[in-house]
């Protein structure tokens, strides 16, 4: 137990010296100082360690000392330069140079230099060797190095080395003092001193900013007396631009609230520009600049919480600039808006000295367009333009190109998107055509292989008819409103050229039955996709869409509804018909609770689509419209195969029917012989009767020899006739007449008979039968004559 108690005070006692200033002992010192130069000890602890002067043979000890002149100074305590601290100061109206005390060095030690310009002018305190950067009041340095400037009992401000302020004028009196830590040897840097006329402010503080990006703090003084000022020089390298930011502000209650502190900025040639504290501050300003802070006077004495204070911010950075001053002609009704696609980039847009991420330039407005730092992929241009035509006679039928003459081209950026408003006269329906190619409904779900997008609304409502894309299969576009706006969203604009050319091209025409019409043209490579105006919302009330789709000719279309939703209606139900534009046949009409089917449309149609007056839910539809070939490709094959087969067989029975024929006739066969003698060809040797010997006198005569011969030897017959001043044969005649066998038996054929028939005419009638008329009669007669012989 006595073990235990004794290690505990042994520990104890060890505690309580260990936490404070070793007292026991001594500590002797020489101390030596020069003229001028007062040195000041003060101990900073409530303590019985002393210090000690020799005055002849008495020793006076106190917790404080003044030393003017060299001095051995006798300490109760073996560790002073934990319990006291040293003051070394000096009256100076020339360089500052600091110098070490050797025997102080361990102590906490303060250089101080008492300022006191003459009445009429200041002190310039030339920091260009050591350079100062003010700190809060509550900081420190690293270096243990910290300047402290005093005006008029007023701290201006506390600074550490290696800063950017490289000069402070200080008007009267006031003191300049450093402060070491013990321990730290003194790094000796001279100040220089010179005088100037003198100024109205309290202090001025000269900054020469880095050729580099740095940021800079500063505060005002510290208890600010009412109506000083304090002004701030600032010198900006070539390039580089500043920003200004106020971190943390206290304004006092004035006297005037109209003499509220502000900051005041002026550059060279150009007027003074306040700010109120509360307030964006310049930004991206180019060359040097003054700032000056002036207290009010107030009406009752500020509690230091409540006194002026300012702590703001300097920033520079050296920035790339481009420049666009120009004028929009007031004519063109255009609006040009420049924005930063990313607020926090450090690309910079001004205009007329004003930062700001989104910059409107309106039309018969001069401006100045400042860019720092800007890419042109940071920058969106969005750009309106109002084209009215309030009169028919200046808005002719023939289409207007819609383009925008992109004049100012020093504006930086990307051309996004292209608004017209098309202001038409009253009554009167728009018409919209794609001079590079038809347009395709581009629904929200489907992508646009394109880099524009082009999207129709209503001025007036806002509705929104619908987004096209180029390469498609609508040729037209009606709408009857007279105010529409037409948006192009460009994807990829790099090419400004590109705003040139024209996208669409508008005409005003009559007021149209319909709401809107839309002209398609199918196409066999892909499906037509068609959507309802405003998809995927519904129809407006009471409205009317008509496609009129034009097909190819010997072309069908397969009609689908892909996606249709119908409302309740509480009169009038929706309606969707399809009709037919060449035989006007209705092929399709809905009616109320129907289900919907698809259709096949074999020629160029009208689709219908009415909405109800009040609906209840959306009335839209989706339709697809696929283009077909109208014949089949097999049948002419086929019918060419079936053509074949027929003459085939037609030619083989034609052959076994002349061939039974031929051998059921008797083998004698007589003929016209236009030399008047006759013959029996192959039976010259056979007896002939009195009537055979009659040359004019025919007993039988074959059809297929009559024709043949009658065609083949017309030239012939022609120089037989008695009668040469007769016209010549037109058409081959037949040999027999109506109602007449060519087998004669009883009556014979005379020649004359015969030559009637050859030219044309029978003997009995001196009107000419043709062909048709007279042999094809004679033919079928004698065929009966000869199946009855």
């Amino acid at each position: 137990m006595r073990i235990w108690r004794f290690t505990y005070f042994s520990l104890l006692f060890g505690f309580f010296l260990s936490s404070v200033p070793e007292l026991t002992g001594s500590a002797e010192l020489s101390v030596a100082v020069e003229l001028g130069t007062t040195i000041r000890i003060n101990s900073s602890l409530q303590t019985n360690c002393k210090v000690c002067i020799k005055q002849g043979t008495q020793q006076l000890c106190q917790s404080a000392v003044v030393l003017k002149s060299t001095t051995l100074l006798d300490f109760s305590c073996s560790l002073p330069e934990n319990v006291f601290t040293v003051q070394i100061i000096r009256d100076n109206v020339f360089n500052i140079e600091p110098k070490e005390h050797n025997a102080l060095q361990k102590f906490n030690r303060t250089f101080i230099w008492n300022l006191k310009p003459t009445a009429t002018q200041i002190l310039h305190l030339n920091f260009s060797r050591t350079g100062l950067r003010q700190i809060h009041p509550t900081d420190s340095c690293p270096d243990k190095h910290v300047y402290m400037l005093t005006v008029e009992n007023v701290n201006i401000g506390r600074f550490c080395q290696n800063g950017t302020i490289r000069q402070i004028d200080v008007r009267k009196d006031g003191k300049l003092s450093l402060e070491v830590s013990g321990g730290r040897t003194l790094d000796a840097k001279v100040i220089g001193v010179s005088l100037g006329r003198l100024v109205n402010s309290l202090a001025n503080i000269h900054v020469v900013l880095p050729e580099r990006s740095s940021t800079q703090d500063f505060f005002t003084p510290n208890a600010f007396p009412e109506s000083a000022e304090t002004m701030w020089y600032f010198t900006v390298p070539q390039a580089y631009y500043t920003d200004v930011r106020i971190l943390d502000y206290t304004v006092p209650t004035c006297l005037q609230p109209e003499n509220i502190p502000t900051m005041k900025y002026t550059w060279q040639g150009k007027d003074p520009l306040v700010k109120l504290m509360n307030v964006s501050q310049p930004s991206v300003e180019p060359g040097n600049f003054n700032l000056s802070i002036q207290n009010c006077k107030m009406s009752v004495p500020q509690p230091p919480s409540q006194a002026l204070m300012v702590h703001f911010q300097i920033s520079a950075i050296k920035r790339s600039k481009g420049q666009c001053e120009g004028d929009l002609p007031e004519k063109q009704a255009v609006q040009i808006r420049v924005m930063k696609k990313d607020p926090k980039s450090t690309c910079v847009l001004k205009l007329d000295s004003v930062i700001m991420d989104t910059i409107t330039i309106a039309s018969g407005n001069h401006f100045v367009l400042n860019s720092f730092d800007c890419n042109k992929d940071e920058i969106e241009l969005t750009v309106n333009q109002t084209i009215e035509c309030k009169e028919w006679k200046d808005c002719a039928s023939t289409p207007f190109p819609l383009i925008f003459n992109y004049e100012q081209q020093c504006i930086p950026g990307v051309l996004k998107t292209i608004i017209w408003h098309l202001h038409g006269p009253q009554n009167s329906a728009v018409e919209l055509q794609s001079p590079a190619g038809d347009l395709r409904h581009c629904l929200p779900e489907d992508k646009c292989n394109s880099i524009i997008l082009l999207n129709v609304s209503h001025v007036n409502s806002s509705i929104t008819l619908g987004q096209f894309c180029p390469r498609g299969t609508i040729e037209k576009i009606q709408i009857r409103e007279s105010k529409i706006a037409i948006t192009a969203s460009v994807r990829s604009f790099n090419d400004r050229n590109l705003a040139t050319k024209p996208f669409l091209t508008y005409s005003y025409t009559q007021a149209i039955s319909e709401d809107y019409i839309f002209t398609v043209a199918p196409k066999m490579d892909n499906p037509t996709v068609l959507a309802t105006p405003a998809w995927p919302s519904g129809m407006k009330p009471s409205s009317t869409v008509s496609w009129i789709v034009n097909l190819e000719p010997q072309f069908k279309s397969n009609l689908m509804f892909r996606n249709v939703s119908q409302p309740k209606c509480k009169e009038v139900h929706t309606n969707i018909a399809v009709q037919t534009i060449r035989s006007q046949k209705t092929l399709y009409s809905t009616k109320k609770d129907v289900k919907i089917k698809d259709l096949l449309v074999p020629e160029s149609f009208y689709l219908n689509m009415t909405n109800c007056k009040s609906p209840t839910g959306a009335f839209r539809a989706v339709v697809e419209i696929t283009q077909q070939n109208g014949t089949n490709k097999l049948l002419p094959i086929i019918l060419s195969i079936v053509g074949v087969v027929l003459v085939i067989i037609i030619a083989v029975g034609i052959w076994i029917v002349l061939r039974k024929k031929k051998k059921n006739k008797a083998p004698p066969v007589s003929v016209y012989n236009p030399s008047e003698h006759a013959f029996l060809p192959g039976l010259h040797g056979f007896p002939k009767t009195p009537e055979e010997e009659d040359p004019h006198t025919y007993a039988y005569i074959d059809e297929t020899l009559v024709y043949s011969h009658l065609l083949e030897e017309k030239e012939e017959y022609k120089k037989a006739s008695t009668n040469e001043n007769d016209p010549p044969l037109t058409n081959p005649p037949l040999p027999a007449r109506n109602n007449e066998s060519l087998i004669t038996k009883n009556k014979a054929l005379t020649d004359n008979e015969l030559y009637g028939y050859v030219k044309g005419q029978s003997t009995t009638s001196d009107t000419p039968k043709s062909l048709e008329e007279e042999g094809l009669g004679n033919l079928s007669v004698t065929a009966k004559s000869s199946q009855k012989s």
